[in-house]
């Protein structure tokens, strides 16, 4: 398997289970990173990423693990 799909497969394992409402920030992290590797891995600016993964993750946006 690529790291990409097993770093996908994690998040979305870690975000299916956490309290969204108030996620920690190891699962921001985790889901950010997606994102940014969904942007073709862009050189700065990761407070977008972050702040979309956390807006995600507690209006509960984030699709569920199929």
């Amino acid at each position: 398997m690529s790291r990409s799909t097993t770093d996908e497969s994690a998040a979305k394992s870690a975000y299916a289970d956490a309290t969204m409402t108030n996620p920690d920030r190891e699962l921001i992290a985790e889901v950010a990173y997606q994102l940014w590797v969904l942007r073709a891995r862009p050189i700065g600016s990761p407070e977008v990423d972050w702040y979309r993964a956390e807006q995600e993750l507690k209006n509960n946006t984030r699709p569920q693990a199929a």
